[in-house]
Order: C-alpha cells, then sequence, then structure tokens
C-alpha cells in the first residue's frame, strides 16, 4: 500500500501521522512525506516587490529580500518533512519511508504527487500551520478530497473521551453505491486489532414523490423505481458486510434510520465517539447518485468531529 502524507509542520500534519496508528494499515506500507513549500501565498515581500514602481536598486533589494524568504521557506518545508518522516519511521519500522520538499500551491501539488506515485491513500490534516493561514490549509484538506484520483485521510485529533489505547470504533456510510462498496472492502483489507467496532450506518433519505406527481408522474415512478433500487442495493451491501466483517472477527453493528444522510452520520459518530468515519465517493451509476454522494462525503470531511476517510474506488 502506498500512503502519501502531507506534511507542513503543524501540531494538526503531526496528529495525522500519530493517528495512522489506527488506521489499520499493514506492516508492509511504503510512505512518502511530502512538504509543499507555498511561496506565492506566503510571501508578503514577494507581494510588495511586484506591486512596486520603485528604482532599479530598491527593487533589487526586495527580489534579495523575497529570494531569501523563499529559501526560508523552503529550508522550513524541508525540516518539517525530515522530522515528519523520522517519525513515521519510528511507528511503523518495517516501512519504507522517504520524504520529498516540493513547491507551489499545496493541494494541488498534493494530488499531483498522489497521481505521479500512483498513491492509494492521501493523508493530510483537517487544520494547519496558524490561524492566520487556516482558511487556506483547511481549503487544502477539502480540495485534495475533492480532485484527488484516490481516497483521502482527513485527520482530527482523537477525542478525549477515547484513550490511546483503545482499539478503533469505525463508521461507515453504506448507501448501496460502488463507493460504499469499496468503503466496506477497503477496511475489510487492512489490519485491525482486538475489539475494533465497525458500525453500518444506511439512511433512508427517499423523498416521497406526491410533490410532483400531478406535474410530473413519469418523474416521480423513475425516482420510486430508483429508491426501491437502490434499497435492494443497500440490504444485500448490509448483509455481505456483516458476513466478511464476521469472518475476521470484527464487531460489527448496524444503524438504520431516516432522514438526512450527513446529519445523521454525524450526529451517529458523535454519539458512538468514533474515530473515524468511512464514506465513498465518485464513480457512481448515475448523476444523481453522483450529485447525492458527493454532497455527502463533502459536508462529512467538513463538520465531522472525527477523522474522514474518503474511499474511492481502486482504478
Amino acid at each position: 500500500m502506498k500512503i502519501l502524507i502531507g506534511h507542513d509542520g503543524s501540531e494538526h500534519s503531526n496528529e495525522s501521522i500519530d493517528d495512522l496508528q489506527w488506521a489499520g494499515l499493514p506492516r508492509d506500507c511504503e510512505a512518502l512525506v511530502v512538504s509543499v513549500a507555498d511561496l506565492l501565498m506566503s510571501s508578503p515581500e514577494l507581494s510588495e516587490v511586484l506591486g512596486t514602481g520603485s528604482s532599479p536598486a530598491r527593487v533589487a533589494a526586495g527580489l534579495e529580500k523575497a529570494q531569501s524568504f523563499a529559501e526560508r521557506v523552503t529550508d522550513e518545508a524541508r525540516d518539517a518533512a525530515s522530522q515528519a518522516a523520522k517519525r513515521v519511521r519510528e511507528l511503523f519500522p518495517s516501512w519504507q519511508v522517504r520524504e520529498e520538499t516540493l513547491v507551489g500551491t499545496p493541494a494541488w501539488v498534493l494530488i499531483d504527487a498522489a497521481q505521479k506515485w500512483n498513491a492509494d491513500l492521501v493523508v493530510v490534516g483537517s487544520q494547519g500551520h496558524s490561524a492566520l493561514k487556516r482558511f487556506f490549509i483547511g481549503s487544502v484538506s477539502k480540495r485534495v478530497v475533492t480532485d484527488s484520483h484516490c481516497s483521502v485521510r482527513v485527520v482530527r485529533p482523537r477525542s478525549q473521551a477515547r484513550h490511546d489505547g483503545a482499539a478503533a470504533r469505525l463508521i461507515i456510510g453504506v448507501d448501496g453505491s460502488l463507493a460504499a462498496e469499496q468503503a466496506i472492502y477497503a477496511v475489510g483489507q487492512r489490519v485491525w486489532p482486538d475489539g475494533t467496532e465497525v458500525r453500518l450506518v444506511t439512511v433512508d433519505d427517499s423523498t416521497p414523490p406526491a410533490s410532483i406527481v400531478a406535474r410530473l408522474p413519469q418523474a416521480a415512478s423513475m425516482i420510486s423505481e430508483y429508491f426501491r433500487s437502490r434499497q435492494t442495493r443497500v440490504d444485500a451491501m448490509v448483509k455481505w458486510a456483516i458476513n466478511e466483517y464476521n469472518n475476521i472477527g470484527l464487531a460489527t453493528s448496524i444503524v438504520t434510520e431516516k432522514g438526512d444522510a450527513k446529519n445523521i452520520i454525524l450526529a451517529r459518530a458523535d454519539e458512538w465517539n468514533a474515530d473515524c468515519i468511512f464514506v465513498g465517493t465518485r464513480d457512481f451509476a448515475s448523476g444523481f447518485e453522483r450529485l447525492r454522494m458527493g454532497s455527502v462525503s463533502t459536508a462529512i470531511v467538513t463538520n465531522a468531529g472525527c477523522t474522514v476517510e474518503v474511499v474511492r474506488p481502486s482504478e
């Protein structure tokens, strides 16, 4: 398994590495730690130089300052990558670990690096280096989730109600889609310690078509048929998941409710003190599924109080 870890030297980035201890990852992983020097967004000196009409001597002095700043930012990124790689090696001595320092816009650099390296999973913190940069860093994790070609794990600190020695509690959103099936499969392929618990959450969010029957009876019929078909897939998927998880010793329970999928999944995760929510996205059988599940995964990543792993089907 190939894991790309985005690290910016922040506490949240450090927590994203420690969190991997509860991710059920195998012993033979390859890890690539990437720190990105974002020179354009973080360099006031460069902004001043580009916007000035001063004399050549002052411009030259400004450019020298900007170069010095760029070198410092790059050195900080290089040091962050080195320290992060060291921590990964300490936690996972059997892994192959290396680090890279790259220059550019963090989200796009991470997405591009993951695609070129053919990563299976990208790991990022939910927030970044400081309150001043939080807007930009927060948007990094969202952008990586939205546009990455592989699965993405957005890490938040483990709940204080869950001590370090506790086995993981995992929630999986099951909606009958290919991506939900892949999320179930991803959990089943990992190596979990004894006591790990899995809760499958299925939500009936079907909209009664009565309000549109009079105007669009054919559309109402199609919508009803879609929800019936989806429920059949959900039932079969839940049955399959329980059987597979029982075979590997995972304690599995089911929650079935009616309402808004994202709100119910988030509420159940909070009530249960879940450590991670697994949810699928992308590559759906219809545009309706794509819109629906895409909005659910985005809302969960944005609002969850715990780590979220967004699973994409393998190529």
